[in-house]
């Protein structure tokens, strides 16, 4: 794995901590020693709720090369929409469900980025 794009990540994430006002995070990279089969559903990073810990896979699933700044902000706007919105339990065809994804979670999702875009050291990376 290359050490600049790594130390770059986590500048990156440290930034965008800061421009959502969130505390108490770290950083993770997810370690993968081979590549990912992509037919079948795969994590591109997850979160703890509990110990605010959320991990990130920086690297192409396939090739193991570094992803673009850009999909690593998307990923972590999601990620950390996971402690902005939480889950809720919630009752389905009788049954106790938990909901983690809904539509008022990619709404907070859709912020975030919205925040990054404006930012003046992170909206660098979403201009086309």
């Amino acid at each position: 794995m290359d050490d600049l794009h790594l130390i770059k990540t986590i500048n990156l994430f440290n930034q965008a901590c800061k421009c959502l006002k969130v505390t108490g995070f770290t950083f993770r990279v997810m370690n993968r020693q081979a590549p990912v089969n992509t037919a079948r559903n795969f994590k591109v990073g997850y979160t703890n709720l509990k110990t605010k810990v959320i991990a990130i896979d920086i690297l192409t699933p396939k090739r193991r090369q570094p992803k673009s700044i850009n999909s690593i902000l998307r990923i972590l706007a999601h990620e950390i929409a996971h402690h902005q919105k939480k889950p809720y339990k919630q009752l389905y065809k009788g049954k106790i469900i938990t909901r983690s994804h809904y539509p008022a979670f990619y709404k907070q999702v859709n912020k975030n980025i919205a925040k990054f875009k404006k930012d003046r050291e992170l909206g660098v990376y979403f201009q086309s």
